[in-house]
């Protein structure tokens, strides 16, 4: 089973790309579907990904790529509901009822047995004293972190068994998301193993045990696309998950790479 994780930044154009700075619509789905499909994923976690925004032609884009990939059982589940780049607020619903709203999906080849969801943060969001700015005023020594997040798990079911694929989208700010990943790895724990997680962290896992009970499948920097430096989406997974092949992949869109592992359970 191929699991992957793609940060795919609401379908934008990469950078250096003829494409680059566009609005994102239907046609760009599309090809981002193509070279998606060349890769022959089963279950893949996106992240960045809107339903019903401006920025993106107002499509619901987790949708349209289920049908492009043929990956039949999906899921998408917001962070907020809301314009993003206005007003916004936490969802009633997981999905936001169909409106406009940001956050991750995952869509599986496989049939899923079952959704988990799982929201993290709080309504108010968190302000940090910026260190590395100077000036009186507030708005120049604030900054404002929203905290508002969510882990989606599905319960696939595989050709050996079922294993759990969890998918989520960690804030940029370090400890916010260190404090994000101790709630994600206890949520977990609660699901049945084996687990796989696949997502972006906004962190660089350097050594094993960074996350407790779980090991890397994947090495290679995936941020940013044309330039990566740094690994901080990752693909992991409990010590009944084998792994047979894992690469990073860069495609035509989004400021981040493709990770990608080839599981087995024991």
């Amino acid at each position: 089973m191929r699991v992957a994780t793609f940060n795919m930044e609401h379908g934008a154009a990469a950078a250096g790309s003829e494409r680059h700075g566009e609005i994102p619509d239907a046609t760009s789905l599309f090809d981002l579907a193509r070279e998606i499909r060349a890769l022959e994923i089963d279950v893949l976690c996106l992240q960045e990904v809107d339903q019903g925004q401006r920025r993106s032609g107002g499509l619901n884009q987790a949708e349209i790529l289920s049908r492009e990939l043929a990956m039949p059982h999906y899921r998408f589940a917001a962070f907020f509901q809301g314009w993003v780049n206005g007003f916004r607020f936490q969802p009633l619903r997981s999905d936001a009822g169909g409106r406009m709203a940001f956050g991750i999906a995952t869509l599986s080849r496989l049939p899923v047995a079952s959704w988990h969801v799982n929201p993290m943060g709080g309504r108010v969001p968190r302000l940090n004293w910026r260190r590395d700015r100077s000036g009186w005023r507030p708005s120049e020594r604030l900054a404002v972190v929203d905290t508002t997040r969510t882990l989606l798990a599905a319960q696939v079911t595989a050709p050996e068994g079922r294993v759990v694929v969890a998918n989520t989208h960690l804030v940029a700010d370090e400890g916010v998301a260190r404090a994000q990943l101790h709630e994600v790895v206890r949520s977990l724990g609660t699901l049945p193993a084996p687990r796989v997680l696949a997502a972006d962290l906004n962190l660089e896992i350097t050594h094993e045990g960074a996350v407790p009970g779980m090991r890397q499948l994947v090495i290679g920097d995936t941020f940013t696309n044309t330039r990566p430096r740094r690994q901080i989406d990752h693909v992991l997974a409990t010590p009944d998950v084998r792994v047979r092949a894992s690469g990073v992949e860069s495609l035509g869109f989004s400021d981040h790479r493709l990770a990608w592992a080839d599981v087995a359970l024991e």
